[in-house]
């Protein structure tokens, strides 16, 4: 088959609506943190149950992955979003007329269980209008969408409450997801089951697939998202305890870290699909160098004591840049190995034990950091366990890979 250079435009732009979609659904997930202290003094719930409305939207986040992977498999991926959006931003607009804890927490749940939606289903949608180079590519836009979104909301949320008050603040962004759930339906309207990509999958459809590939990916995800995770939870604190550094310092350190995932998405992406989407081994090869750039965490054990700020802003642009580079090409080997009838189910599996890397870093971080009261046992665990992830899991998945009858060469379109 000959290559194609350039996708149509008309691709280009259903996909761009689809990250669109993403960053608004994000905006609404994330919409709750920046107003807590406003929704707590209006509802009257306690501290406790303000943290609850977040985990549980985590936790059911984790689990439906697997269940819209599979439902997306089964009816398609369109049908999935478009029903998991409806759910979300409903559930976001129900949120603001309650003070009642119970349904709030039941709205939040429902929240979780439209992201999941707009997780492997959007993937595989995604990838059915993108050539098999441009696959890494591709989820790196997805994932860049999703950072953007939960990044975007902290930023203009506590400049926009002090115009308007929390409950219509949420519902315009309720409202916002509403028109863009709409713009998404019309501008999909051409999508059809059979522009699934098939042909980049490295495995012969008559081949029986082994689980070892997708154990060692999920493996290695579930490392790179357990440092992601445990350092966006307890970066902060860690500035202001250990460093004390000015707010002003503090805040831009924070920052940094939650928006460094947009540009190092799409730059790991782009450039796996332009230099290492011809062998799937090149991808493992970024993947790698990736995990070696964010190894720089360890240094936070040497700055805590120097507490030089500019080094500091170096660590942490560098810990979060080379883990959020490797997600995308990673999660793109999924779809490769696997039947197209399984694509949903497989992505959804990968990212549900990835995500759980997050939540349960986070756990860790709070356990280590309240019986010891030191936060560099934290930094070396990251950093040994991403050392770990580059000699031990990347060669023993890039040898499983070549075990297989099928090319090791993606075929292109």
């Amino acid at each position: 088959m000959t290559s194609r250079k350039f996708l149509p435009q008309s691709s280009w732009f259903i996909v761009f609506v689809a990250y669109v979609s993403v960053v608004v659904l994000y905006i609404n997930i994330f919409s709750i943190p920046p107003i807590i202290l406003s929704l707590i003094r209006d509802t009257g719930i306690n501290h406790f149950q303000a943290g609850l409305l977040m985990t549980v939207y985590t936790a059911i986040y984790c689990v439906s992955n697997i269940v819209t992977g599979i439902l997306s498999d089964r009816f398609g991926p369109k049908k999935i979003m478009m029903g998991g959006l409806l759910i979300s931003f409903l559930s976001s607009l129900i949120f603001t007329y309650t003070s009642n804890f119970n349904i709030m927490l039941i709205t939040r749940a429902t929240t979780g269980i439209g992201a999941a939606s707009m997780t492997s289903p959007c993937i595989v949608y995604i990838l059915s209008w993108l050539p098999s180079k441009k696959a890494s590519l591709g989820v790196s836009g997805h994932l860049a969408s999703l950072t953007l979104g939960s990044g975007i909301v902290f930023l203009i949320t506590p400049i926009i409450i002090e115009i308007y008050p929390w409950r219509l603040l949420l519902r315009l962004y309720a409202i916002l997801g509403f028109m863009i759930l709409i713009l998404f339906y019309i501008l999909s309207k051409g999508y059809r089951e059979k522009n699934y990509v098939t042909s980049s999958s490295i495995i012969d459809k008559k081949d029986t697939i082994s689980k070892s590939p997708i154990i060692l990916l999920s493996a290695i995800l579930f490392i790179t998202l357990f440092q992601i995770g445990g350092t966006m939870t307890w970066l902060t604190p860690w500035l202001e305890e250990r460093c004390t550094l000015s707010s002003i310092k503090v805040g831009l350190g924070s920052m940094t870290f939650a928006l460094a995932g947009v540009p190092s998405s799409i730059f790991g992406g782009y450039i796996s699909s332009n230099y290492a989407s011809s062998k799937i081994q090149n991808i493992l090869y970024l993947s790698m160098v990736g995990m070696l750039i964010s190894v720089s965490t360890g240094a936070f054990v040497w700055l805590e004591s120097n507490k030089y700020f500019f080094f500091i802003f170096v660590v942490i642009l560098l810990s979060r840049w080379g883990s959020f580079m490797s997600v995308g090409p990673l999660l793109s080997i999924v779809s490769r190995l696997v039947k197209k009838n399984s694509k949903g189910f497989a992505i959804g599996l990968v990212n549900s034990i990835a995500m759980s890397g997050g939540f349960l870093s986070s756990l860790l971080g709070g356990y280590i950091i309240e019986h010891t009261g030191e936060y560099r046992l934290l930094w070396i665990t990251f950093s040994v366990l991403l050392i770990f992830s580059t000699l031990v899991l990347h060669p023993l998945l890039g040898k499983e890979l070549k075990n297989y009858s099928g090319p090791t060469e993606l075929s292109q379109e």
